[in-house]
This record gives C-alpha cells, sequence and structure tokens, in this order.
C-alpha cells in the first residue's frame, strides 16, 4: 500500500508540498505560540518579584527582643521564613538597633535631638569618609554616622560625643570613626530603618542616624536594647506560574504563625504584600494568555482556510483517479485507508519538527523588541504540552486537507 501512497504523493506533488509547509508552518508556529505562553508567563512572573516587586515581596519583622532571646528569635524567623515563601531559598538581613540616646549641645527648653546605635549589613552601606567602625576595645564605643546627618551636625571622623541613655541608662562616649551612605538606597533593606535611610528625620524632635556600630555593641549589653527588625526574601529564579497557588496560600499562613511563635513573643509587626503582588501577576498573566490565543484562533482560521482551499484543488485533480479506483473495486475503506497514509505523511513531518523549532523559535522572539531591552530571558523548552499541541495540531491540519478528499468516492 505505501509504493501505491508514494506514487499518488508523487503525482500530486506539488500541491501536496504546498499542503506539507502550510502544515508545518501551522504547526510550528502554534507550537512556539504554545512554549512562549508557558516561558513569558514564568520569565514575567520571576522578573516581576525579583526586581519591581522585590520591596513588597519580602517579609517583614519587627520586634522588641532582648540580646539574649535573639539568637532563638532568629531561628523561629528562619523557619517562619521557609514556610512563608513555600520552601524556596530565603535570605535573611537585619538591623539591630539600640534604644535611643540624647545628643549633647540641645538647645534649652527644646526636646533633645535623638539618634539610635544600630548593627547595619556591612553590605548594604557605602564609606565616604574614613572607615567603618571596629569592636570595640574600651570604654569607648566606635561609631559611623550618616553623610546627611554627619552634615547637619557639623562632625567628622575622628571627633566624640557624649550619648546620654533616654531610658535612664549610663552616659555612652562614642568616637566616629566614618561616614556612610545607603550604597543602594532604593534597597527594600532600608525599610527596616525607621528614617528610611534618609539619615533625619524632623518629627517633634528630630532623630539623626541610626549610628552604625559593631554588632558586638548591640550584643554586648554595651547599650540599651531597643527593636530588632529583619527582612526576609525569598530567591524567585525556580519560580513558575504553577506554583502561584502554593505560594499564595503559604505566604499568607506563614506571617500568622510567626505572629504567634513564642520566640517573638515580642513582635510588634509581621507582613508581607506577596499575595498581593501574585494576584496582581495572575491577573496581568490571564490577559496575556487570552491576547496570544485570540493570535493563535486567527492564525488556525487562517491555516484552515488555506488548507481547505488546498485540499479541495487536490480533491478535484484526484477526481477521476477516485472513480477508477472504485470502479475496480476499492472499497470505501480502502480509500479512506489511502487518504490516511498520506495524512500521517502530511502530519509526520510537523509533528516531529515543530516542537522541536519551539524553543528556538521562542528565544529569536524573546531577542526582538522589547523583551530584549528589558533583559528578559526566556527559557523555553519542549516539554510535554509543546508536544502534545504540535501532534494536535499536526493531525487536525491533515485531517483537514485530507477529509474533503473522502467526500469525493466516485460511483
Amino acid at each position: 500500500m505505501w509504493g501505491f501512497v508514494l506514487l499518488r504523493v508523487r503525482a500530486h506533488r506539488l500541491l501536496l508540498t504546498a499542503a506539507v509547509l502550510a502544515v508545518l508552518l501551522t504547526t510550528s508556529v502554534l507550537a512556539m505560540l504554545s512554549a512562549f505562553s508557558a516561558a513569558i508567563g514564568d520569565a514575567s512572573l520571576r522578573h516581576s518579584l525579583r526586581t519591581r516587586d522585590a520591596a513588597t515581596t519580602a517579609l517583614v519583622v519587627r520586634a522588641d527582643v532582648p540580646a539574649k532571646e535573639r539568637e532563638a528569635a532568629v531561628a523561629a524567623l528562619d523557619k517562619g521564613a521557609r514556610r512563608t515563601f513555600d520552601g524556596l531559598p530565603v535570605h535573611r538581613a537585619s538591623l539591630i538597633t539600640s534604644g535611643p540616646y540624647g545628643l549633647p549641645h540641645t538647645p534649652r527648653g527644646k526636646q533633645p535631638d535623638l539618634t539610635r546605635f544600630a548593627a547595619v549589613e556591612r553590605s548594604e552601606v557605602k564609606v565616604t569618609a574614613g572607615r567603618l567602625p571596629r569592636a570595640p576595645r574600651g570604654s569607648v564605643i566606635e561609631a559611623a554616622l550618616p553623610k546627611v546627618a554627619a552634615e547637619q551636625l557639623k562632625l567628622k571622623p575622628g571627633d566624640r560625643l557624649t550619648l546620654a541613655d533616654r531610658f535612664g541608662g549610663p552616659e555612652v562616649t562614642v568616637e566616629l570613626t566614618g561616614v556612610y551612605r545607603p550604597a543602594r538606597p532604593q534597597s527594600p533593606y532600608w525599610t527596616l530603618d525607621e528614617l528610611g535611610g534618609r539619615g533625619v528625620q524632623k518629627l517633634s524632635f528630630t532623630t539623626y542616624g541610626p549610628l552604625l556600630a559593631d554588632p558586638s555593641v548591640l550584643a554586648g549589653g554595651r547599650v540599651s536594647d531597643g527593636r530588632s527588625a529583619w527582612l526576609a526574601t525569598a530567591d524567585f529564579r525556580t519560580m513558575t506560574t504553577g506554583r502561584i497557588d502554593a505560594l499564595r496560600d503559604a505566604a499568607r499562613a506563614g506571617p500568622r504563625e510567626l505572629l504567634h511563635s513564642k520566640a517573638l513573643a515580642g513582635t510588634t509587626a509581621v507582613g508581607t504584600s506577596l499575595p498581593d503582588v501574585l494576584d496582581r501577576a495572575e491577573r496581568a498573566l490571564l490577559v496575556a494568555r487570552s491576547t496570544l490565543l485570540i493570535v493563535a484562533l486567527q492564525l488556525v482560521l487562517l491555516a484552515t482556510y488555506a488548507l481547505l482551499l488546498v485540499a479541495r484543488l487536490l480533491s478535484a485533480e484526484r477526481a477521476g483517479e477516485t472513480w477508477t479506483l472504485r470502479a475496480r473495486g476499492a472499497s470505501r475503506a480502502r480509500i479512506a485507508g489511502l487518504a490516511a497514509a498520506e495524512a500521517l505523511l502530511l502530519a509526520l513531518p510537523a509533528a516531529v519538527c515543530a516542537p522541536l523549532l519551539a524553543g528556538p523559535l521562542t528565544r529569536l522572539v524573546a531577542s526582538q523588541g522589547a523583551l530584549s531591552r528589558i533583559g528578559l530571558r526566556l527559557d523555553a523548552g519542549t516539554d510535554g504540552p509543546v508536544w502534545l499541541v504540535g501532534a494536535a495540531v499536526a493531525v487536525g491540519c491533515a485531517l483537514a486537507v485530507t477529509v474533503p478528499a473522502l467526500t469525493v468516492q466516485g460511483p
């Protein structure tokens, strides 16, 4: 039978070549759209979570935890953060502050200007003058002051200050060793600072700082205990759209568990806007997929019209051949079998090649236009759904070519 089928194909090779090309093109484009839809959804979600929405997706915990209980609080926080981010890798940063201290030289009758010591993540600051403080060796505490605060207070490295504990503790002597500024002012880390990394806050009284000190100062009881703040951020590089529901549920349950943690009994605030970010991302994803679906339907209609036109031409050319076969005793089932064999020849190249081309075509599209300008990389592959789409479209295209031919059966 296959020899006869090949002879039929050879006799009408121009029309069948056009049909094969149409089937291959349609299947390849639809398989590429399927791969593109999945890849663009995952890539745009990861890009949004790691850039534009990075600050709002972070888990922020503020608590009044004594120095001796911070280790247990950190362990509870790490466990809660993993729960909140549904097992994704988590990075934790902290900003531990002391109680308030009054600055000297306050005008009589006015509220004293305040400052606080803080253990700040060194990677989040950049020294503009002097050096970072070291662990104290005597009674003098080394500290660095924000650049804006230093300019307004007219202080520089080498100056010494005596600060009064507003909680009634002993005074402390501070030697300024440097001036710093936030390395990345827009970093989510500075949401932990009550001054937002600006260095100065003016309300009914003015607060300067924080005074960056060595972590041992905050842990060793040399200054009064203040508020501890932690920022937990997830690594979203492996995040996919299929995980949105699970991550959203975890992001709602995790903070509630942290609020009831015994190790964080002094917790004053726990929160993340990750569920809201995921809701917005899901709506945007739905709109994008709807747009791609419209494009795919338009392509299907156009391809169907073209293939039906080719099929009608092929059917008209084979009308005499079909009549001859019927006259020589060929049954309808036999003719249908010949048409099915031709359909297999049409569908097989497209079903195999289209999924293999989906990945390269998707990356080619992503390398052009706005996607390339924002640096969005698509990891498109030939996964199961792409193969399924390729096979289904190839079979559908083949049927569109061969079914009209079966309607002309001769006498």
